[in-house]
């Protein structure tokens, strides 16, 4: 498995607001937040995914269980930076949101949000990108919580039909349904949102079609390569191989609008090959399954193997350990 790069990174202005909600709501002194985690000070536009990532879990450890809202109710599209102004000047609330998913790796590389359609409904679950996650259940809430008041923000009246999270129920469940504004279903399998088609269809207020193209291109150019290209290709690899599919190179390109050269040639820009992101985001969906208990045997079923050996023989050749004894480790969602 790849090792953190300088592109797993995130942006400065959205972690801002969780040394915010540990200041303000819980009366942490913003230095003794810092050292616990054993960060510097912020310092440029993007943080390291992880000293956010330590921040996240020294927080975890001075806050409680409604530390993801309170930082959820913090973030404001500028808190975005570029890509707020992005969604603001969407066409529809819908368009904004599909944006958010699009460009979930501006924002920080821990995870991914996907959005599906299906009949007049439409899924938006977050992903995190690594099995050993840590302080997930905040961060997530901190990830979904925002589109939710952003979308209420740009057409008041709209809620999720409901929300999905992977956390056990808590104490004060009412506090989640109140911030969200929908039912919440707590020890979900998935971090998800399911809303109308009908209500992300209404229009925004400051839909700026040329503007939202330029600023488009602009996100786009501001995101690092590896994030950019590479992020995307291996999240359409992961979705596709969860859904059992067996995802070429023909296939991605469609979906990104490209020619297969073209991809080939921007992936190799950055250092990587299809093959290679391919074996990496099997090799996360097969951590995935493995850390959620599923038997060695459905998993290699679902990753498309023939027999369970040769996923065992995969497994072993992309993390140098069997499944068994990555499991020993204590690896788990």
């Amino acid at each position: 498995m790849p090792q953190e790069t300088a592109q797993d990174t995130v942006l400065t202005r959205y972690l801002a607001t969780l040394v915010d909600a540990v200041t303000d709501d819980y009366g942490i002194e913003e230095k003794e937040l810092f050292s616990v985690a054993g960060v510097a000070s912020f310092k440029g536009e993007r943080v390291s995914e992880r000293d956010a990532e330590a921040l996240w879990v020294a927080a975890e450890g001075m806050a409680d269980d409604q530390l993801g809202l309170k930082v959820g109710s913090r973030v404001r599209y500028s808190s975005y930076a570029s890509l707020g102004h992005l969604l603001v000047t969407s066409p529809t609330v819908g368009d904004a949101l599909r944006a958010a998913c699009d460009f979930t790796f501006y924002v920080g590389a821990a995870g991914r949000l996907h959005m599906e359609t299906d009949a007049d409904i439409c899924r938006i679950h977050y992903q995190p990108l690594r099995p050993d996650w840590r302080a997930g259940f905040l961060r997530a809430e901190a990830i979904l919580l925002p589109m939710v008041r952003f979308a209420r923000w740009a057409a008041p009246g709209i809620t999720p039909l409901s929300v999905c999270l992977m956390r056990p129920k808590p104490d004060a469940a009412d506090t989640f349904e109140q911030a969200f504004c929908a039912p919440v279903h707590f020890g979900a399998r998935r971090h998800e949102m399911t809303w109308s088609l009908e209500a992300l269809a209404r229009p925004m207020t400051d839909a700026n079609p040329a503007l939202n193209d330029m600023l488009r291109q602009h996100v786009e150019a501001e995101i690092p390569k590896e994030e950019g290209m590479v992020a995307r290709v291996s999240g359409l690899l992961e979705a596709s191989f969860e859904k059992g599919n067996s995802p070429t190179v023909k296939g991605i390109s469609r979906l990104l609008g490209q020619s297969e050269r073209s991809l080939q040639r921007a992936l190799a820009e950055g250092g990587q090959s299809f093959r290679d992101i391919a074996a990496t985001a099997r090799c996360k969906v097969a951590e995935r399954y493995l850390g959620q208990g599923l038997a060695v045997s459905e998993v290699a079923i679902r990753l498309g193997y023939s027999e369970p050996a040769a996923f065992i023989r995969a497994f072993r050749k992309w993390t140098g350990q069997t499944p068994a004894q990555w499991r020993r480790q204590g690896h788990k969602s």
